[in-house]
């Protein structure tokens, strides 16, 4: 179990990454999918991401990372928290979970929450308002929190939504009568045509991680691809494939420079604190890492460079 658990992190840290970026990118979409009665009630004009807090699974748990977490308005200018948690699948303890976030997140921000849970690979089909019954009974208010399961709706419905979002999505429902390789073609023949409108990175990147070809399903892609009327989809392709070499090259200049930093702080500190290496670790910006680099050389300790 041990071996396995590299993996499942490394997998759950895709997850949080390109659902965070979506949903971040596509809100309206989202709640327009999932809560579409309640959107007429909210301003969405200038939500404010809180998505970085941190709280208690529990009071001995470990402290964890709000999947999202954005405050909007309500049509009457009151303040409203949206919670998003993003699963891989449904889990028992999932409820609970998302009711002690709520009950954490009124008590920090004095305000009024809508907890809704993302389960992209098992869980209830759909979009279903659910409750946690009080053990008090029913004269006595429960927690009611939105479920929104992937795997098991239909692809073909959410293509023909109008929200960009959906289509990127269906990459992770039932194809139906369509082959994998025909639904891909399908969802990113739909983004292709947002080109002129908006740029079409972070949905080709939810299609290109979620619905991934075995060898036989690529060479029938590669059929559907070379068609004219997919010249679209060929361009969508190139421009991702290039978009993501370049992430990577600008993520492997930051890790150099991230272990540069880390070698001048030892050679000049000694032994690194737990806290200060885990504050490098954290620090994403090139620049940031430079010019600690270079701090090093005239700081008295680690103090002086932010890092204690």
């Amino acid at each position: 179990m041990v071996g396995d658990l590299g993996p499942r992190i490394a997998m759950a840290n895709q997850h949080d990454r390109i659902f965070k970026q979506l949903l971040h990118a596509y809100l309206d979409d989202f709640l327009r999918l999932v809560v579409p009665e309640t959107l007429d009630r909210l301003d969405l004009s200038s939500p404010e991401f809180l998505d970085k807090e941190l709280f208690a699974e529990g009071p001995r748990g470990r402290r964890r990372e709000l999947d999202l977490l954005v405050r909007v308005r309500t049509a009457n200018g009151r303040p409203l928290l949206i919670h998003v948690e993003i699963e891989a699948r449904a889990s028992p303890g999932m409820e609970e979970r998302l009711w002690r976030y709520r009950n954490q997140i009124k008590a920090r921000h004095e305000t009024q929450v809508l907890s809704i849970v993302l389960y992209l690979r098992r869980g209830r089909p759909g979009v279903c308002l659910k409750t946690r019954e009080s053990d008090l009974g029913p004269d006595f208010p429960g927690f009611r929190y939105v479920s929104f399961g992937l795997a098991g709706c239909s692809a073909a419905e959410y293509l023909a939504r109008p929200e960009p979002l959906a289509w990127a999505l269906a990459a992770l429902m039932d194809p139906g009568p369509l082959s994998r390789a025909e639904l891909k073609m399908a969802c990113l023949r739909w983004i292709a045509g947002l080109r002129a409108r908006t740029d079409p990175f972070l949905l080709v990147d939810c299609v290109e991680n979620y619905l991934q070809l075995d060898p036989r399903e690529v060479a029938e892609f590669e059929v559907l691809h070379s068609r004219r009327e997919n010249q679209e989809v060929r361009i969508v392709a190139m421009t991702w494939s290039e978009k993501i070499a370049a992430q990577g090259e600008a993520k492997g200049r930051g890790e150099g420079a991230r272990e540069i930093l880390l070698s001048l702080l030892a050679e000049r500190f000694g032994t690194l604190p737990e806290g200060a290496r885990r504050q490098v670790e954290e620090i994403s910006s090139l620049q940031r890492l430079t010019q600690l680099a270079k701090r090093v050389l005239t700081a008295h300790s680690l103090e002086e460079m932010g890092l204690a």
